[in-house]
């Protein structure tokens, strides 16, 4: 909410600037594009500000119907700007207060800027140092592709592995299940083929996962009991190919690197920077003198039990391994491979 009000603010301000510059000039009736109380906004205004906008926002005004969304903005804004003035809001204490911290900000970041990150220089050594030193991080692990039948039910399990073992055909038996909705596993919405996954992706399926690596290419194999927080999933899978470890090259990580030793060298910079700040200035700190603060025993139990809530709900991707149903287990494989 802050952040919306400082932009919204920044441009009314930026726009009352203009507004007054341009009031104390006279201009030409064709130079004007919109007016108001006896006020103009000027075709080189627009071209001004629009000129000034980061590039990827210039795109979006760059034709005649984009400078006219773009003058609608830029009239109303002056138009409220005015409307605001008038009515005393530009001498409110909370607004002036607001823009004061925000000014402050923008004061800090430009400061790191200039210390930080305009001294941090990177070159090609840094991050082919990085690589070789890091080569295990840039290893795609082994993978398998499978073709699994998952059910809920242990005797359901048994009568597809009896149908198997009396020479049913793995692909089409598979195939029919998930074209009726009878299987529930990775591969569900692909005739029971997976895509390939490794076995820290299926982690949370840790008997899938260790059953399926276990295989040789064309076995089927065991009924794999699989529980999954309150459910218990029988799974039968075929391995049907091994997908080789391979080592990303250089170039194909170059920009992950870059931006990870960058980071790396901004921190060692902004640690130093702020360290040499503090002995300069005699920096001190007392936490010592900062008073228990006495918490009741229900805001203790609330406390705990909402933290037990979020970690209950936190998403997939900030939790080990695979989701925690074998049918999200396939979307989470689709969108990873």
């Amino acid at each position: 909410m802050k952040k919306a009000i400082y932009i919204t603010a920044t441009f009314l301000i930026f726009g009352l600037v203009i507004f007054l510059n341009g009031c104390s000039k006279k201009v030409q009736e064709g130079d004007v594009l919109a007016e108001f109380n006896g006020q103009v906004v000027k075709l080189d205004e627009l071209e001004k500000e629009i000129s000034e906008l980061a590039s990827y926002k210039q795109k979006k005004y760059q034709d005649k119907a984009g400078r006219e969304e773009y003058l609608v903005l830029m009239a109303e804004s002056r138009m409220l700007l005015k409307v605001a003035n008038d009515a005393g809001m530009d001498k409110d204490e909370a607004i002036l207060k607001e823009l004061q911290d925000y000014k402050d900000q923008l004061v800090v970041k430009e400061l790191v800027k200039r210390e930080v990150d305009d001294k941090v220089t990177l070159i090609d050594g840094d991050l082919t140092r990085y690589y070789e030193g890091h080569k295990e991080d840039y290893l795609i692990p082994e993978k398998v592709i499978v073709t699994e039948i998952t059910v809920k039910e242990e005797e359901k399990a048994k009568e597809i592995m009896a149908k198997i073992k009396a020479g049913a055909d793995f692909t089409e038996l598979a195939k029919e299940m998930d074209a009726t909705g009878e299987t529930f596993g990775p591969g569900q919405g692909n005739e029971g083929k997976t895509s390939p996954f490794s076995l820290a992706q299926f982690s949370n399926a840790k008997e899938f996962a260790e059953a399926c690596f276990g295989l040789e290419v064309g076995q089927v194999s065991d009924i794999i009991v699989q529980p999954l927080r309150d459910t218990t999933y029988y799974m039968i899978a075929r391995l049907d190919e091994r997908v080789a470890p391979k080592q990303q090259e250089y170039d194909e990580v170059k920009d992950r690197i870059k931006r990870l030793v960058e980071k790396e060298k901004k921190k060692e910079r902004m640690d130093k920077w702020l360290a040499d700040l503090k002995e300069k200035h005699n920096f001190k700190l007392y936490p010592e003198r900062i008073p228990e603060v006495p918490v009741l025993e229900e805001e203790k139990a609330a406390e705990e039990k909402t933290e037990k809530a979020e970690e209950t709900e936190k998403p997939a991707e900030e939790k080990t391994g695979a989701e925690e149903t074998p049918e999200k287990s396939a979307e989470e494989n689709k969108e990873t491979n």
